[in-house]
């Protein structure tokens, strides 16, 4: 859809006091009808994108953050029947026009999302029955995955890159606009241009959320030059100019955090900025040893809303597994699928639980799973704690978790492991690093066989970002 009609569908479905929802709807489904009936072919598209996209909203999570909406709007909510019914006054509509397609496709994607796993995590979140919360580990198509509960979404080089390939026809004016204000002769300023332009459709489209949570949810994640990841000034410099601009841009506190690395250079740069109000998301993050850190540095420093710390599963699961078959350890490839695993059971117990329960207490800094390599990095970060378990997909990874109906347990991250599983991990001197507290010190971090390989493709990927930015 176009920047106008997310405008307009946004607003119809987050800003509309329920007891309004039949006028407005009723007054939006004449305006549409009457553009349709003037418009030339191919804006009928838009137009029936359009009211397809304002149906499936109704009969989606984002009418739960507003219509449905109990501590907004106490007794006087929208019921199922209500929504129900001005969808399908909606997709009657469509049908009139002999948009059979789109209405088809609104029915399609309406059920979809009523059987969605990943819609039955947020409806359990919302509901009190777990606490955790899910985002789209991806730079584009966050819009669909919050119809099915997304409030998060990240961004790295990869990912901008991937977004400015998949639609170059939007992208690449926004990046002719930018070189015409900015000029090529400082290639990270315009990269990071681009990015904030990348960052703000993303942030534009939570916004509500973020509004409607006072800050508690609705974030994009904001990589920060994946080369300086050694040196916590430029780090800190680069995040808060980008803030700035973000500011200006949002009109206000921007609904961002910026994505500092679990490296040494890391640590000072994540205190530094959230002791002055910017959320941060601890990347390149795979061990105890690097939660710790980082999370005693923001808990002693932070008055940021919100802050993130990462735990890459399948970027520590793959060298382990590496590690298990070289060892001889036969069944590897289901072993190592429980090294994270492993690894969070222990981090949220040491940092998230109360003192008296054994933990420290920490409540400044949320967990966050990403780049999980199937279901089970879903299903065993599923908690109830007292600090909110979060977690990003890949789109491929959201799919094959959608396959099936899949269990939605609250206790699911607190999975037994199998019998001898540990022994085996142990095995691994990559899992070790990461699972002992003090398997390494921060000296060691950057070093890190995963971090080492992540930080070599953010690399790679931000060198290609940046000849297309500038040359391409």
């Amino acid at each position: 859809m176009t920047d106008e009609q997310v405008a307009l569908v946004q607003d119809l479905i987050f800003k509309t006091v329920p007891g309004d929802l039949a006028d407005r709807e009723s007054e939006f489904r004449a305006d549409m009808k009457s553009l349709y009936g003037k418009a030339k072919k191919a804006d009928k598209a838009d137009i029936a994108e359009t009211l397809a996209e304002s149906a499936i909203d109704l009969k989606s999570i984002l009418s739960e953050w507003n219509l449905k909406n109990r501590d907004r709007f106490g007794d006087a909510v929208c019921s199922d029947g209500e929504l129900n019914e001005e969808f399908e006054k909606t997709v009657a509509l469509l049908e009139e026009l002999g948009e059979s397609a789109e209405a088809k496709r609104a029915r399609d994607e309406a059920e979809a999302i009523k059987n969605s796993n990943l819609a039955r995590i947020t409806r359990k979140t919302l509901a009190g029955e777990c606490n955790t919360h899910w985002g789209n580990d991806y730079a584009s198509g966050l819009r669909k995955a919050m119809q099915k509960g997304a409030i998060l979404v990240t961004t790295n080089p990869v990912l901008v890159d991937v977004a400015r390939k998949e639609d170059p026809a939007y992208w690449t004016p926004v990046r002719d606009k930018l070189r015409e204000e900015y000029g090529t002769s400082d290639p990270v300023q315009l990269a990071y241009a681009m990015t904030i332009q990348v960052v703000l459709a993303n942030a534009r489209l939570l916004r509500p959320i973020w509004e409607i949570t006072d800050g508690a949810l609705g974030y994009v994640s904001l990589q920060l030059n994946p080369k300086e990841a050694r040196d916590a000034g430029k780090m800190i410099d680069e995040a808060t100019w980008v803030y700035g601009q973000l500011e200006d841009e949002l009109g206000g506190t921007p609904n961002t955090v910026f994505k500092v690395p679990g490296t040494a250079a890391g640590i000072p740069a994540a205190a530094a900025l959230t002791s002055t109000g910017k959320g941060v998301n601890v990347t390149v993050n795979y061990s105890l040893p690097q939660q710790i850190a980082f999370a005693g540095a923001i808990e002693a420093n932070s008055t940021a809303k919100v802050t993130f710390r990462t735990q890459m599963d399948g970027r520590l699961d793959d060298p382990v597994g590496e590690e298990l078959q070289a060892a001889g350890v036969s069944d590897w490839e289901e072993v190592k699928k429980w090294a994270t695993t492993a690894i969070r059971q222990r981090e949220y117990k040491m940092l998230c639980l109360p003192p008296e329960e054994g933990g420290l207490g920490f409540t400044k800094s949320a967990p966050l799973a990403a780049s999980g390599r199937g279901p089970w990095n879903i299903t065993r970060t599923i908690a109830n704690g007292p600090v909110t378990m979060f977690i990003t997909v890949f789109p491929n990874r959201q799919e094959q978790f959608e396959e099936k109906r899949r269990q939605i347990k609250p206790d699911g991250m607190w999975a037994p492991l199998p019998a001898g599983y540990h022994d085996k991990l142990c095995k691994s001197e990559i899992f070790h690093q990461a699972y002992e507290p003090d398997g390494m010190e921060p000296k060691d971090f950057i070093n890190f066989v995963p971090s080492a390989r992540t930080l070599k493709q953010f690399s790679d990927a931000y060198d290609e970002f940046l000849v297309w930015v500038c040359e391409g």
